[in-house]
């Protein structure tokens, strides 16, 4: 996954959540926004992703006696049935990018789309952490690429500085938390029991089929999408946690505690 392309993700969505939306006087959604939590939250992501940023970017490539000198041998019994000659994993790629248009599903729903702009910004922060943290990580870690043990593999991807980011699986903690954001979400509007089991079996279908994927075109290791898989599904799910509106008894709102606004926008408390 492309750190820098994510970053502009975050902002794009950021920026358009502000273009589309204007402060109201009374709260109308399940979800509500505070400058200071908003700020902490982004101010925190940004510390964090400059942080990956820096590190990723001077993080050594494998030369050619390093290469030579590893084996299959090196890996661990579990993640060793990934390794395998490297491929284009356009199945993964196609459902990484086409897994960012999910909350775009926001629009076809009433309640969402009166509140899109707060779901907007929310889901940016979503981006914003789960890249930083998954950037941190990558380049802290360094761990070689199942490709880069096989001798099949082309020279030129294995002298890449991406080949040494396995750690983990960006791809599958994306989807997942895209989807499981935007099964959280609709979760709270939604009354439907029948629909909101599909949603969430959906969620739990996308990142499972793109780790599998990563997989089998030996870009990741087992452990690398199944902790991928858990992290982005859990940032993906607490991020609205975080947002849940509460009244003044400090009380979570429900689905039919509250009555939408009649235009798009979203609340800044302080």
């Amino acid at each position: 996954m492309n750190f820098s392309r994510t970053i502009s993700f975050f902002a794009l969505s950021v920026i358009f959540s502000f273009s589309i939306s204007s402060a109201q006087s009374t709260q109308n959604g399940p979800f509500e926004l505070k400058l200071g939590k908003e700020a902490a939250i982004i101010s925190a992501g940004a510390v964090v992703g400059a942080a990956a940023f820096l590190i990723m970017s001077n993080n050594d490539k494998l030369n050619e006696n390093g290469i030579n000198s590893l084996s299959p041998g090196d890996v661990n019994g579990f993640d060793r049935i990934a390794v395998g000659p490297y491929q284009e994993d356009v199945l993964g790629d196609a459902l990484l990018y086409g897994s960012f248009l999910l909350p775009v599903t926001f629009l076809t729903f009433e309640d969402t789309r009166e509140d899109f702009g707060t779901l907007s910004l929310m889901y940016g922060e979503v981006i914003l952490v789960n890249a930083a943290i998954n950037g941190l990580v990558k380049g802290l870690t360094t761990r070689n690429r199942p490709f880069v043990y096989d001798e099949n593999s082309p020279t030129d991807k294995k002298y890449e500085v991406g080949a040494r980011h396995a750690f983990y699986s960006g791809h599958t903690s994306m989807t997942a938390s895209n989807s499981f954001f935007t099964a959280r979400i609709f979760s709270e509007y939604l009354t439907n029991s029948t629909a909101k089991t599909l949603i969430w079996c959906g969620a739990a279908l996308i990142p499972a089929v793109t780790g599998f994927s990563r997989i089998n075109t030996h870009n990741h290791f087992p452990t690398d999408v199944i902790v991928g898989s858990i992290v982005g599904a859990a940032i993906g799910y607490l991020i609205p946690e975080l947002h849940e509106y509460e009244n003044e008894n400090n009380e979570s709102v429900t689905t039919e505690q509250f009555i939408h606004k009649p235009m798009l926008g979203f609340q800044i408390s302080f």
